[in-house]
């Protein structure tokens, strides 16, 4: 089926613990539907979804920060699911900046949500339990019924007895609110409300219509132990069909509603209306009743096989993963490539799963961030995809992951924190309608922990190496820390008129490996990177290390933006040289920036710079993006450090055509390879001029250049002054 351009988009899920039963259903609909029309579908749920607020668990619900994707046409709100009333509020105020897309409500109509945008659709419970009670008084009799809800005043509870009150009118039975009792939905008011029977204050009635399945469990099981039979001496039935009628006896009547129909709705009214079309006027869908044994009726055989089937199934994962040692296998890793062969030696523990991505931010082993990155890493955790090189995205991104996946694929984003650490999100994947379940929630603790653990091996390793100097000054390197140098640059700009340039360099760009050879790497680098930088301008220059990976430099010696550029030439071909960039991470893992800094606000003028890097580091995101990212990167850093490099060994090399590789190699970069192998031996070429005592003919013919005006015109062309200008320049 050919979409129309402005049909194109994903549908987004918001749920709370969409491992539950209720929700799970509603997914099948989702997924099912949307597969039909060739929409993709991205999931975001939290995975505890308490009834009161835990500050533990907070972190968890930056989760649904994801809606706000631009990937997406439209959003499909489970908003019964959520039953925490500041998560409820939260959602609400993301909900009112996503005017722009429609978003669709399974639930009760709720008011501080109903913007224009909004439809709300639900099942229609009062005649539900309208039908509950016609089958009590048709089939089985009864006349005598008591009613057991939920909240009194809550909306559900009350339109519940409304089909409950229907019923008996219509059949010249008189409405006895004494016989309406209230609980809270949950086992327990089965248990209470069984008491008083069991106690004789309440006489038993010829049946209880519970409107709840849990409610009718707490019910059977306080019969069953004082010998009160059920059917015999009272008819049992409940409400909202939840696959657990196999613990109980004797088995439960219920009644299914229609959720896998509300999902199927739901995506019908996204897709026409992202479409532009008017969705036809919903009408609440039929549910069935599920017989049991609780109300005389018997249970239907093949339902009870696929119940059984079901529960053997998730014994079997249940089994699987308490017997499984993988926390304690994570908890031990020292890397993370270790951590993800962990994972993937044990995916068979999460059910069904088709793929599953551990996608972390950028910053996600610092401890001491004030807050996640946007960039992510994904990895798949599955053995067979051990070769696939990591994605690195935007956390709106989706596309990234869904490029390597089936049109019908689903992917479900859930958080990875541990107290007030965010690490990112675990993605899982499916083909087909189908969810993880409520076992996988011991997965997700186990790679939380295991996180943790190796970010504390970090800070560990880091801090060997380190002992605080002072509190305004950088451990390693001596620099100023965030503190100190806002302190020194604000006094630095209080003494003089002149205009202050300020520079950033951002190293270890994209890289988020934590090991300790990783570490030692690291720690290595950022003490030469610190070195050049403190070579290349005077003393007076104010140095800081704002962050792991980010220095920055105020009052560089710069006079306008031609003496920035030729200073950000001589440094980054200094750093590209000494630090052997283009044979360990590439040198695209360095991105250094220059602005002037607003005599008015230090923190404006670090604002700026870092405005700057993000800038650059999208734009190489976008190039990492490309589809032959991996060979075009290594030919690039190779031809930096192999000057004579010529394209016909790289297209023999790679199987290129010449004609194609010049057209990928533009569209990664934004210039031609010739261009970029001129621009590669002028960088070489300013590395000697600047770090060596090489006359320039000698800079010349090391440079591979046989014509040394030829060499003059070119680094003229490329740094707009003679290479002699330049050595006294930045000399």
């Amino acid at each position: 089926m050919v979409r129309p351009e402005k049909a194109k988009g994903m549908i987004g899920v918001i749920a709370a613990e969409v491992n539950s039963i209720e929700q799970r259903q509603i997914m099948k609909g989702i997924i099912r539907k949307a597969q039909e029309i060739g929409r993709k579908v991205v999931v975001f749920s939290n995975l505890y979804n308490s009834y009161d607020y835990n500050s533990d668990l907070a972190l968890e619900n930056r989760i649904y920060e994801l809606m706000f994707s631009q990937d997406l046409c439209g959003l499909v709100l489970i908003e019964e699911s959520i039953i925490n009333e500041k998560l409820r509020e939260l959602i609400r105020g993301m909900l009112a900046k996503r005017q722009d897309i429609p978003v669709c409500a399974i639930g009760m109509y709720v008011e501080e949500i109903d913007f224009p945008n909004v439809r709300f659709i639900d099942s229609d419970d009062a005649r539900d339990i309208e039908e509950l009670t016609e089958h009590l008084i048709q089939v089985h009799h009864c006349e005598k019924i008591d009613l057991l809800t939920g909240f009194e005043g809550n909306p559900a509870a009350e339109r519940r007895v409304n089909g409950y009150r229907a019923a008996l009118e219509r059949r010249g039975i008189a409405f006895d609110p004494e016989r309406v009792y209230y609980g809270d939905f949950w086992m327990t008011s089965g248990e209470k409300l069984a008491a008083r029977y069991i106690s004789g204050e309440l006489p038993l009635p010829d049946a209880i219509l519970c409107t709840s399945d849990h409610m009718a469990y707490g019910l059977l099981d306080k019969f069953l132990g004082a010998g009160i039979r059920v059917p015999e001496d009272v008819l049992i039935m409940g409400y909202e069909y939840i696959y657990e009628r196999i613990y109980y006896s004797p088995m439960l009547s219920t009644y299914q509603r229609a959720r896998i129909e509300l999902g199927i709705s739901a995506v019908e009214i996204i897709d026409s209306v992202a479409n532009g079309v008017e969705p036809p006027a919903f009408t609440a869908p039929r549910g069935i009743h599920v017989p049991g044994d609780s109300c005389g009726c018997g249970t239907d055989p093949v339902q009870l096989h696929a119940e059984l089937e079901a529960l053997r199934v998730k014994q079997q994962y249940e089994k699987w993963n308490v017997l499984a040692t993988v926390e304690q296998q994570l908890t031990v890793c020292s890397t993370l490539e270790d951590f993800i062969g962990v994972l993937g030696e044990h995916q068979f523990l999460v059910r069904w799963v088709q793929n599953m991505y551990l996608c972390l931010c950028e910053n996600w082993y610092d401890t001491g961030a004030e807050k996640p990155d946007d960039i992510l890493t994904c990895r798949s955790v599955m053995p067979w995809n051990a070769g696939q090189s990591a994605i690195t995205c935007r956390k709106h991104d989706f596309q990234a992951l869904f490029a390597r996946s089936p049109e019908d694929s689903v992917h479900y984003y859930l958080p990875i924190f541990f107290q007030k650490h965010f690490f990112g999100y675990y993605v899982l994947e499916y083909h087909g309608p189908d969810t993880y379940d409520d076992i996988f929630r011991n997965w997700m603790k186990s790679i939380s922990n295991g996180l943790e653990f190796l970010c504390m091996k970090n800070d560990i390793r880091y801090l060997l190496h380190c002992q605080n100097l002072s509190d305004q000054h950088d451990s390693l390197t001596g620099f100023y820390n965030p503190r100190g140098y806002e302190s020194a640059v604000r006094a630095r700009l209080s003494e003089t008129e002149q205009l202050v340039w300020g520079l950033a360099l951002r190293t270890d760009v994209l890289q988020s490996e934590v090991s300790p050879s990783a570490q030692q790497k690291q720690i290595e680098r950022v003490q030469l990177v610190s070195e050049i930088l403190r070579e290349a301008v005077p003393q007076s220059t104010v140095l800081g290390r704002l962050d792991a990976h980010t220095f920055m430099a105020a009052d560089i010696p710069c006079r306008g933006e031609d003496d920035c550029r030729f200073f950000r030439q001589k440094l980054l071909s200094s750093i590209i040289a000494r630090t052997n960039l283009t044979v360990s991470d590439g040198m695209e893992s360095v991105i250094c920036v220059t602005a002037q800094l607003p005599a008015a606000s230090v923190t404006d003028g670090i604002a700026i710079l870092r405005e700057k890097l993000d800038t650059e580091t999208e734009m190489l995101m976008r190039q990492k993006s490309h589809p032959h990212a991996a060979a075009l990167f290594a030919v690039r850093n190779r031809l930096y450090r192999e000057i004579d490099l010529s394209m016909d060994e790289v297209c023999r090399q790679h199987a290129f055509s010449a004609g194609y590789f010049r057209q990928i190699y533009k569209s990664c970069f934004g210039v031609s390879f010739h261009q970029d192998a001129i621009s590669a031996r002028i960088c070489y070429a300013s590395h000697l001029l600047s770090d060596t005592v090489m006359s320039i003919a000698s800079v010349a013919e090391q440079c591979g250049y046989e014509d040394y005006n030829y060499f003059l015109r070119q680094f003229q062309k490329v740094t707009g002054v003679t290479p002699g200008q330049f050595r006294r320049k930045n000399g």
